[in-house]
């Protein structure tokens, strides 16, 4: 697409919101941040499995109480990727729902994405790096750990290659 073309239209679908949603959550998941803080609770939980192990033998409530520890642990691991996977499908589901049709323009300023709940020019200087998966390209917010989710396949590799450059 040159800048200024015509917008490309895209149905959405329940295999485009699937594929879109793991792009989000795997992004959401390898941020720094978030793999500090993954990296903090395995630690953790392998702190815990070394102090059980070495006091195995020890009786008590102190004993029980570490027995329980990785079992939180893991469950607090598991709840924050569900939590994030839930976010991130409602997020895309609200604004892009099934059954409608998408487009986005990108232009020579700015990126136009239409949708049923309306239409949307992002200037490029609102973002400070875009990434892009098989099936969405993320925007990422200036100044914000939010992003904003194109459909991939509405953006050809020229398109990708003006929005970083632009960004």
């Amino acid at each position: 697409m040159t800048t200024d073309s015509p917008p490309r239209s895209i149905q959405v679908d329940a295999e485009l919101h699937r594929g879109m949603v793991g792009d989000a959550v795997l992004y959401a998941l390898t941020r720094p941040l978030a793999v500090i803080a993954y990296t903090a609770l395995l630690a953790a939980l392998i702190v815990n499995i070394v102090v059980l192990t070495i006091t195995g033998g020890a009786g008590g409530a102190r004993a029980v109480t570490l027995s329980w520890m990785p079992v939180a642990i893991v469950a607090l691991m598991v709840a924050s990727i569900m939590f994030t996977r839930a976010s991130v499908r409602r997020a895309i589901t609200t604004a892009m729902p099934s059954g409608t049709t998408v487009s986005v323009q990108v232009k020579e300023k700015s990126i136009q994405l239409i949708a049923e709940r309306g239409v949307s020019d992002m200037p490029y200087t609102t973002f400070t790096a875009v990434r892009v998966g098989k099936n969405a390209a993320l925007l990422r917010l200036r100044g914000e750990s939010v992003v904003t989710a194109v459909p991939r396949a509405l953006l050809s590799d020229e398109d990708i290659a003006l929005i970083r450059s632009r960004i």
